[in-house]
């Protein structure tokens, strides 16, 4: 969006009605995993150290800072271990009078349009910030109702006060200049930068732009400048035949031999060994638990669809070593951006998963031959060997299904005590305001085919996702229930609300603390490494040593 005059602004907040939807001060001990909001956010550090994620970056947050996430985007928090970190986090709309029918209605506007794509407003107060915060969440979870009211003006005055801090350009104009020197770095990082073009760029004198770069990201400036060259370097060097001289050059070393040497620093082997484990240009579409058959096989593709939240384990593991990122905000949902970011990185061949569209199967075989996984109902051995097979990985593949063997047998062995009688065990989840029985093919394989937990009687015949109530739980008596909570910002309130419920503590299992949630990963996929990772959870949850 084009920047607009300040009068402009003006007379667009002038139109506009806010509404505080809900504020949650939320104590992470040292992560709060990424989850989707449905509503804009704004997020403040009340105490503690703390770095928060919004999609794939990541800031080292400031208490005199508001952080902005749009809706339909994602954010987490992570903190050092030990750490006490605090954090407010309020959910908001922007409405607007609108003519329908002769009749006027409110009608929400998208807040990330209002504030235009501001990240973050900077304050003058960071004690006043949090005491502001802090008055917010006891006024809007009071039990008056002009307590509430007040909670919904004292909002307004904080949006108030962000918004005209930013138009008067106080010091949220640092955070534009650090964010518009990310940005000038990701597109010449081919050229020579200097600290000193870096901070004059960014308005601000060098030594404070060193301090400061570093306290808002947690790297210097130019050790995010090496990692942007690298991973610059890494997709040149898998993805055309141009020799390692003409490489260097093109992410901003004059000196093949200092870039050498600063690769193999980085990465711990040299372009050349590199290039030569990475020869294979495969891509992988569709799904990011694909990388979980590719891992037991030491294979790591040259594109992959990856997300912080939607595939955490393999956007930390693999996605350093991945040169082509994919979009994987919500499993594949923009298709039409992923395929066009392959056809460009030109792979050999592509693995996708079951279920795509007639369309994206033409669109992507006129990039490169596709091989569709066999469905899951054939098992995920079939699945693995099938891969490796075509990869030529037989022997990785039955070494892998081996271990994996041996590693049951062990879990039986650490569980014998809790599962000698057999337990009952009731899986769940809870999604927007609905709790139901659910099983994934995970779940179905490791708890009940191979540690051998057996279901309620009453939900022995049923078909699976029953809805369920606190009522129902409690006559079911599962001797244990686990169960997964979908990661967005309406289930997470509604979560939160159900477990201070008299109701909810009454249920035998969880009064006795026999309730265990389960992360989204491992649980909801369906591949080897995955299977192996529940495995290893579900000895941590039922042996003995458990507490």
């Amino acid at each position: 969006m084009k920047d607009i005059t300040s009068i402009e602004k003006k007379r667009i907040f002038s139109s506009l009605t806010m509404k505080l939807w809900n504020i949650e001060v939320m104590k992470p001990e040292s992560v709060m995993e990424q989850q989707l909001t449905l509503q804009p956010v704004l997020i403040v550090l009340l105490k503690g150290v703390a770095s928060l994620g919004r999609a794939d970056r990541t800031t080292r947050m400031r208490k005199d800072t508001v952080y902005f996430c749009p809706s339909h985007t994602t954010f987490g928090v992570s903190g050092p271990d030990g750490n006490s970190v605090s954090v407010a986090i309020l959910y908001f709309g922007f409405y607007e009078v609108s003519d329908f029918s002769s009749r006027k209605q409110l009608v929400e506007v998208n807040a990330d349009t209002i504030l235009l794509k501001e990240s973050e407003f900077t304050l003058s107060s960071s004690d006043r910030l949090s005491l502001v915060c802090r008055s917010i969440y006891d006024h809007f979870h009071s039990e008056d109702d002009f307590e509430k009211w007040r909670s919904q003006l004292e909002f307004q005055e904080m949006l108030y006060e962000l918004v005209t801090s930013s138009s008067l350009g106080t010091k949220g104009d640092k955070k534009k200049g650090l964010e518009q020197t990310r940005e000038y770095i990701d597109n010449h990082y081919n050229e020579e930068l200097t600290i000193d073009h870096l901070a004059k760029i960014a308005d601000l004198s060098p030594k404070y732009f060193i301090d400061i770069f570093k306290k808002t990201y947690g790297q210097s400036a130019m050790e995010y400048l090496t990692e942007v060259r690298m991973s610059k370097a890494k997709q040149l060097m898998l993805g055309s035949s141009r020799i390692l001289k003409d490489v260097a050059h093109m992410v901003g070393y004059k000196d093949e031999f200092y870039f050498s040497r600063k690769f193999k620093k980085e990465f711990g082997l040299s372009p050349s060994a590199y290039i030569k484990k990475r020869k294979n240009k495969l891509a992988v579409y569709g799904s990011s638990s694909l990388l979980g058959y590719l891992k037991p096989l030491n294979m790591v593709p040259y594109a992959a669809p990856l997300h912080p939240k939607w595939s955490k384990y393999y956007y930390h593991t693999l996605g350093p070593d991945i040169p082509v990122h994919l979009d994987g905000f919500r499993l594949n949902h923009n298709k039409n951006a992923n395929l066009e970011k392959l056809h460009l990185s030109q792979p050999e061949l592509i693995i996708c998963s079951q279920g795509l569209e007639l369309w994206e199967k033409e669109r992507l075989q006129q990039i490169a031959p596709i091989y569709e996984l066999p469905p899951d109902s054939e098992g995920w051995e079939y699945q693995l060997r099938w891969i490796a097979h075509l990869l030529d990985k037989d022997t990785e593949a039955e070494r892998w299904i081996e271990s994996y063997h041996t590693q049951l047998l062990s879990s039986r062995r650490e569980t014998a005590s809790t599962l000698r009688n057999r337990p009952t065990l009731l899986t769940a989840r809870l999604h927007d305001y609905q709790l139901e029985s659910h099983r994934s093919l995970g779940m179905e394989e490791v708890l009940f085919d191979n540690l051998q937990f057996t279901s309620p009687k009453w939900l022995e015949n049923q078909v699976d996702d029953i809805p369920l109530s606190t009522e129902m739980l409690k006559e079911i008596d599962a001797d244990y229930i686990v169960m997964l909570v979908r990661q967005d910002s309406e289930t997470l309130e509604y979560w939160r609300k159900l477990q201070s419920t008299s109701d909810w503590m009454m249920i035998p299992a969880v009064r006795e603390g026999r309730f265990h949630l389960l992360p989204s990963y491992p649980w909801r996929e369906y591949s080897p490494i995955a299977l192996e990772q529940m495995v290893g959870e579900a000895i941590h949850i039922f042996s003995e040593e458990c507490p």
